[in-house]
């Protein structure tokens, strides 16, 4: 006899845990003090928010992963969040404004960024169960905006890595880049139909 199959978090304990995972993460930082990892602090955020996007592409296909989704999407948005807010803090100095003094190829990169940031803003937002209730039908198409922006976050990052000269993470980012369009296009593995047979 088969166990029943384990029930996913509440939506609320999975966003509880996507806001503590950032907070929990910035302690840690802030403890450790290792000089280089807290100026570079937004680019680990970055980082970590493309991973977090990343996964939320591969529960395509890994059934085991799908009941985390809702929590590994809106941890992505956490971090990218954190990333955003630590960027305007200790790279434009507190002023976005800033960001004129920039070549216009990197503010085209920064731009990539914030554009996905503003439009992963409504796919967070609308990650309840009670706003699919309400949404309908529509909620389907909004939240098929999460791929293409997890390609837009992949660009951001190997852009800017490019403009900075962080090679790593421009490497990082190009091949988070290639395996997430891998799995985008990638069709999904549905399982088979059984086939009667004729008694």
């Amino acid at each position: 006899m088969r166990a029943p199959p384990r029930r996913p978090a509440s939506g609320w304990v999975q966003l509880a845990v996507a806001l503590l995972l950032p907070l929990n993460l910035d302690l840690l930082l802030q403890l450790l003090q290792p000089a280089e990892l807290l100026q570079r602090r937004e680019e680990v955020y970055g980082a970590l928010s493309l991973v977090a996007l990343l996964l939320v592409l591969l529960t395509r296909h890994l059934p085991a992963l799908r009941p985390y989704r809702r929590a590994l999407g809106l941890a992505g948005f956490g971090y990218a969040l954190i990333h955003g807010w630590l960027a305007i803090l200790h790279v434009f100095h507190g002023d976005l404004s800033n960001v004129l003094f920039l070549n216009p190829a990197t503010q085209a990169g920064v731009g990539a960024g914030l554009l996905a940031l503003v439009l992963l803003l409504p796919l967070a937002l609308t990650s309840t169960d009670a706003a699919r209730r309400r949404m309908g039908r529509h909620w389907k198409t909004l939240h098929r905006l999460g791929p293409p922006l997890t390609l837009l976050s992949a660009v951001h990052t190997a852009w800017i890595g490019v403009h900075f000269s962080l090679w790593p993470l421009t490497w990082g980012a190009a091949l988070l880049l290639a395996l997430s369009v891998a799995l985008y296009v990638w069709p999904r593995r549905r399982p088979p139909v059984p086939v009667r047979r004729p008694s």
